[in-house]
C-alpha cells in the first residue's frame, strides 16, 4: 500500500490481497489520504488489488462517506480485477461508488471535480 501525492490529489494505491489482517493498515492511509495536507481529492488506485472481501468494501464505503462530509471529492480507479470486480458488482457497490476504469481516468475526473468546485471570480 502506498499513499503519495499527485498535485493536488493523493493517491492510495493498494496491491495484492487485502483482507481484515490488513484492514487497520488500510484504515490509517484512507484517513490519511483524506486528511493529507496540500492536496483536495482522493484516487484509490485499485489497479494492483489482486483480491477483496467485505472488510474492504466496508472501508471504502466508510472513508467515501469521510470524504463525503469532508467536501473531497473521492475516485476509485482500476482496471479491477475480475475478484475486486465481482465484489462491487455483486454488492451493488458499482452503484455508488465514483468508479474509473483507470487511473488516468480517475486523474482526470478529479480535476475535472476539483475544477467545477473552484470559486468562480467574476470580471468586469
Amino acid at each position: 500500500m502506498e499513499l503519495r501525492p499527485q498535485g493536488r490529489i493523493a493517491v492510495v494505491a493498494l496491491r495484492d490481497e487485502i483482507d481484515l489482517q490488513g484492514a487497520d493498515a488500510v484504515t490509517l492511509a484512507f484517513h490519511r489520504a483524506c486528511t493529507h495536507g496540500g492536496t483536495d481529492a482522493t484516487l484509490l488506485d485499485l489497479a494492483a488489488l489482486t483480491f477483496a472481501d467485505s472488510t474492504l468494501l466496508a472501508l471504502i464505503l466508510q472513508t467515501r462517506a469521510d470524504h463525503e462530509q469532508a467536501q473531497r471529492p473521492l475516485v476509485l480507479s482500476g482496471p479491477f480485477h475480475t475478484p475486486v470486480q465481482r465484489l462491487l458488482e455483486l454488492t451493488g457497490a458499482v452503484n455508488v461508488l465514483p468508479l474509473a476504469d483507470t487511473r488516468e481516468q480517475g486523474v482526470r475526473r478529479l480535476h475535472t471535480l476539483l475544477d467545477a468546485a473552484a470559486p468562480r471570480t467574476s470580471q468586469p
